[in-house]
């Protein structure tokens, strides 16, 4: 089976050379992982020991929790393109609601 990469902050980081955009990946990312993290949706810290993101960070298939799966189907594509469209990046209430319906199945 391929262990598709599903977030890839490199990947994100390096796509344009202009400092705003790096810092709106920064931030989205930190917002995103550290949800996933705190849920025990990824297997991996995202972290390093000072809190700051791993800039080398990369999400795969096989770091997911079955739940983190589901998530990452709908739910996280429809966060990202919110956030796109210049919603508020730390907010993580509709990645809340769809894993509580997950959750609750």
């Amino acid at each position: 089976m391929v262990d598709f990469t599903k977030y890839s902050v490199p990947m994100l980081y390096s796509r344009n050379k202009n400092l705003e955009y790096k810092q709106h990946v920064i931030d989205t990312s930190m917002a995103l992982l550290g949800f996933l993290w705190r849920e025990g949706l990824i297997a991996n810290k995202p972290f390093d020991d000072a809190g700051g993101l791993k800039m080398d960070f990369i999400v795969k298939l096989s770091d997911l929790s079955p739940e983190g799966v589901e998530l990452f189907k709908k739910a996280v594509p429809a966060w990202l393109q919110k956030i796109d469209r210049g919603g508020d990046r730390s907010d993580v209430v509709g990645l809340e609601k769809e894993l509580k319906k997950i959750r609750s199945k």
